[in-house]
């Protein structure tokens, strides 16, 4: 009994580790990342839940807030970003006083490529300079006035036997403005002179130095409509005529310099095109709100709400509008102070004989 004792506590010893060591097995370290899982890991326990809460499924993420598409916002530091900074503009398109623009505290200035429309008034690139420098040092926005809808003779694309032999495209004149007639903007003899060869008149804005093109009677068609009737009927679509231009002419010059400026005044109607829309900066209207009936005359109220909708399609693409009314009227002026601040428009007053021919101060 004696010899067989010894035995039998060697066999307890070796039966209690080899239960110690299967239980390590089942609590062990997690196997190394690629090897191959014992299939018994131990799992987190399930969450407790109260006898009268409902059994929970899986976790299922809250939805996000659906996000709102909005337009990319320019750096502040580009021209489309001080294009959208600016409170105050001015416009001038005869007789330009170069230092009295200087000292002005507009953040816009929207003049004439030539201090008197000729070859010989071109403003030099180092005054187009000079004019994007405000009074205390900052950066001020520049662009230059081109008529796409209207050949003016006073420039130095006319030729003297136009009169005489017109061109194609060459229609009658103004009955409003002297010295200014109405095209057929589509004809390509017409967009040559605008843009695309050397001396054209975007091409000569860029070569100045300017930051951007500000486009007027991009609204001919309507002219087109009531004096030209029979040209009017040649084209199936006016509008979508100008909408072409208008692209043509942005492509090309931010073919040149991307960051050039686009803005469009009046036509309005043509806002309806998200095509147009995306091809410019910015819209300009004038009379808005006075002068469409006579010289500060308050407008229809119609008339002014139906532009406003359109030119509030810009406001939501992200882009500026401003507005310019020829007034001298000080109540009047200030209804357009009160009116534009409502609307978010950008403000210039400019003299009731609609010349622009002096710069006043900041409106408001």
């Amino acid at each position: 009994m004696n010899d067989v004792l010894p035995w039998i506590l060697l066999l307890a010893v070796i039966a209690a580790a080899v239960g110690f060591f299967a239980g390590r097995r089942s609590i062990g370290t997690a196997p190394s990342a690629g090897a191959k899982g014992y299939g018994n890991e131990v799992k987190p326990a399930p969450a407790t839940t109260s006898a009268t809460s409902t059994p929970r499924g899986p976790a299922i993420p809250k939805p996000k807030p659906a996000s709102v598409s909005r337009p990319a916002q320019p750096a502040s530091d580009s021209l489309t970003g001080l294009l959208g900074k600016a409170r105050s503009w001015g416009y001038q398109l005869q007789k330009l006083d170069i230092p009295r623009a200087v000292a002005s505290e507009h953040d816009l200035l929207v003049i004439d490529y030539s201090k008197d429309g000729t070859e010989s008034g071109a403003l030099k690139p180092a005054d187009v300079e000079r004019l994007k420098r405000k009074p205390d040092g900052s950066r001020r926005v520049v662009v230059a006035y081109c008529s796409v809808g209207e050949a003016e003779s006073y420039r130095p694309y006319w030729q003297k036997d136009w009169k005489r032999e017109q061109p194609v495209w060459l229609l009658g004149e103004n009955p409003e403005w002297e010295e200014n007639y109405s095209v057929c903007f589509w004809d390509q003899g017409w967009q040559r002179i605008v843009c695309g060869e050397p001396g054209a008149l975007v091409d000569r804005i860029i070569a100045q130095g300017f930051d951007g093109v500000y486009l007027d009677k991009c609204d001919v068609y309507e002219d087109l409509r009531e004096h030209f009737k029979s040209v009017a009927k040649s084209r199936p679509n006016l509008e979508g005529d100008m909408v072409a231009f208008v692209r043509r002419i942005s492509s090309y010059a931010k073919s040149k310099r991307p960051d050039f400026l686009v803005i469009m005044q009046n036509a309005e109607p043509l806002l309806e095109r998200a095509e147009l829309r995306r091809a410019i900066d910015a819209s300009a209207k004038e009379e808005l709100l006075f002068g469409l009936d006579r010289p500060e005359k308050p407008n229809a109220r119609d008339e002014v709400e139906e532009s406003r909708v359109l030119l509030d399609r810009m406001k939501r693409d992200g882009k500026p509008v401003f507005m310019v009314e020829y007034l001298n009227n000080q109540s009047r002026i200030d209804e357009a102070v009160t009116a534009a601040e409502k609307l978010g428009y950008v403000l210039y007053i400019a003299p009731k004989d609609r010349e622009l021919a002096r710069l006043n101060s900041p409106a408001g």
